[in-house]
């Protein structure tokens, strides 16, 4: 999958940009291909990584918990899709049996053609008095020189092994398996790619299994003792698994318990096959619900359990199950595999935690912290307009006053920021208003309170569905930064055009420095320490204009100045402008 943080990002911005069932489809084909012909171990643990990639998404805000649990069910549902495979042995030998009922010899070149996507040829050779000699073929002709004795195929049959060759023979890609039964080698099956030059491991394991099965028929070989081969083969694989794979007969007596579950439940195979699961009284309940859908051939995927160890602590699975049945048809048991899911668990409830935290906290700046300080403000506004105070107790009131709205501005921002950490939409409410007559009544009140000359002009249509009280906050926001940073002229421009207004805002201070700029609107981040802010209003800034659909970039150089540039579409999502 390679990189998982970046992927998980790609998931989060399918989800969000798509919506609903599309978006969730979309993942499960992106997770699908990411595992796709890779080992079982490696791809069960790249799911991991990017389960855990998902997590700290939803833990620094980007995913809400319930987008994050989303995903997670996607990636596992991509992971339990190996039990398809491994529920139906039986009707996949059965398959490759009627294929191969008519003309057996014939008819495994083209199965393997049709199997293995990159072939585009196939020949069965046979060994006679030392030399190949072609049996069948399917697809492209094969090259006269395929079957010499310094061919890929002579060179297989010689050292009774799998032998792989590129640019050769008139292919990009060869690769032949000898044909081995017991210690006699009967002869080679070929395949060619003009496409690629290496065969998939998927593909090498279905072509492996098919020469298998050609070793067996040109030998002769019984059904039964193919049946026991192609069982011995399908033990192997569920002993292999890094997955947790067991099987339980109709009677509910385990059948199947691989190594992955003892090393996962603690319990070892002797101790556990032929006898019920080792389950408490809750997990047996849950466990016999799920038998009684399987018996009525259902199968189950990802349903979350919570199952007990050997040691006595639970863990959160993920089971997903399917039926076996007997030649009649009917069901004899089930097979399942888990996923161990109790680290992911403990992760979203730290999560829902943390959420709870959150909004316990938001509530305590919005009114425990809040009321008081209202009831400062307006004491000291009081005092101001009917005191008749001495001039230096008016100076020391307005001090209290300018320092308690200063103190309230800093918990709206507090406030904003932890909204926007939620998850949630960050709170906006539009309605049809003239930037122009916004910018005027902001810009006014800035040139008071610095006592500076700030020059705006406008030009063309200014109006626009947008929230006053947050284009207040914008334009404030910046254009207070522009003098508070600059001895020189403030400029502040706004331009109507077809679908956006643009407001920009420009100053002549020093520049911002290169390793600032890139980092400007993340949380905390401030140019300089004059402000005695939380630096969180640039942030703020930009969550605003993002929540009107807009966009927000900075410019800053020595001959050029600072310029900040918003673009905000009058009505909705737009593209905003190049």
């Amino acid at each position: 999958m390679g990189g998982e943080a970046g992927t998980a990002r790609q998931l989060a911005g399918l989800l969000r940009g798509g919506g609903g069932d599309l978006a969730a489809q979309r993942v499960a084909r992106l997770v699908a291909e990411a595992c796709a012909g890779v080992e079982p171990a490696e791809a069960s643990r790249q799911c991991a990584a990017l389960r855990d990639s998902i997590l700290q998404l939803c833990s620094d805000g980007t995913l809400t918990l319930p987008e994050a649990r989303l995903l997670c069910r996607k990636i596992d549902g991509a992971q339990a899709a190996m039990l398809e495979a491994l529920s139906s042995p039986q009707r996949a030998l059965d398959a490759l049996e009627r294929a191969l009922s008519d003309t057996p010899v014939r008819g495994l070149p083209e199965l393997a053609v049709q199997g293995a996507l990159s072939a585009d040829s196939a020949a069965l050779l046979i060994g006679e008095n030392g030399q190949l000699v072609v049996r069948a073929t399917a697809g492209l002709e094969l090259p006269p020189d395929a079957a010499d004795a310094a061919s890929v195929a002579g060179r297989a049959l010689l050292q009774g092994s799998v032998v792989e060759g590129s640019d050769a023979e008139n292919a990009r890609g060869v690769l032949a398996f000898p044909l081995q039964f017991g210690d006699e080698l009967l002869g080679v099956l070929r395949l060619s790619s003009r496409t690629v030059w290496k065969f998939s491991e998927d593909e090498k394991r279905f072509l492996r299994a098919i020469a298998t099965r050609a070793a067996a028929l040109l030998a002769g070989d019984d059904p039964q003792a193919r049946l026991r081969h192609t069982l011995r083969t399908f033990e192997s694989l569920i002993e292999a698994s890094p997955l947790p794979i067991l099987s339980i007969d109709r009677n509910g007596s385990v059948q199947i318990w691989n190594r992955a579950a003892e090393e996962l439940f603690g319990w070892q195979r002797h101790e556990v096959v032929g006898k019920s699961i080792p389950l408490g009284a809750q997990d047996l309940e849950e466990a016999l619900r799920i038998r009684q859908e399987i018996d009525g051939g259902r199968v189950i995927r990802n349903q979350e359990v919570r199952w007990k160890r050997k040691d006595g602590t639970h863990l959160d699975l993920a089971l997903s199950a399917a039926p076996l049945r007997d030649p009649a048809g009917a069901v004899s048991g089930s097979i399942a595999i888990l996923v161990d899911i109790t680290d992911r668990k403990q992760r979203e409830e730290q999560v829902e935690r943390t959420a709870r935290f959150r909004e316990h906290f938001v509530g305590i700046v919005s009114h425990d912290l809040r009321n008081p300080l209202t009831a400062i403000v307006t004491s000291a506004q009081l005092l101001l307009r009917y005191g008749e105070l001495p001039e230096r107790q008016a100076r020391v009131v307005a001090r209290i006053a300018a320092s308690a709205d200063r103190m309230a501005r800093m918990i709206d921002d507090l406030l904003d920021f932890a909204r926007s950490r939620l998850g949630g939409e960050f709170p906006i409410h539009r309605r049809r208003i003239d930037l122009r007559q916004i910018c005027e009544q902001t810009v006014e009140e800035l040139e008071f309170a610095y006592t500076r000359q700030v020059k705006l002009e406008v030009y063309g249509d200014p109006w626009g569905d947008w929230d006053p009280d947050r284009m207040a906050q914008v334009i404030s926001n910046l254009v207070g930064n522009a003098v508070q940073h600059s001895e020189g002229e403030v400029e502040v421009s706004l331009r109507g055009e077809k679908d956006f207004v643009v407001l920009e805002t420009h100053n002549r201070g020093t520049p911002i420095p290169r390793e600032v700029l890139t980092h400007i609107f993340e949380p905390g981040r401030r140019g300089t320490d004059r402000s005695g802010g939380l630096g969180l209003g640039l942030f703020i800034v930009q969550q605003i204009v993002l929540a009107h659909g807009g966009s927000i970039e900075v410019r800053s150089s020595e001959s050029d100045g600072t310029t900040f540039t918003v673009a905000l579409p009058r009505k909705g999502r737009q593209k905003p402008p190049q």
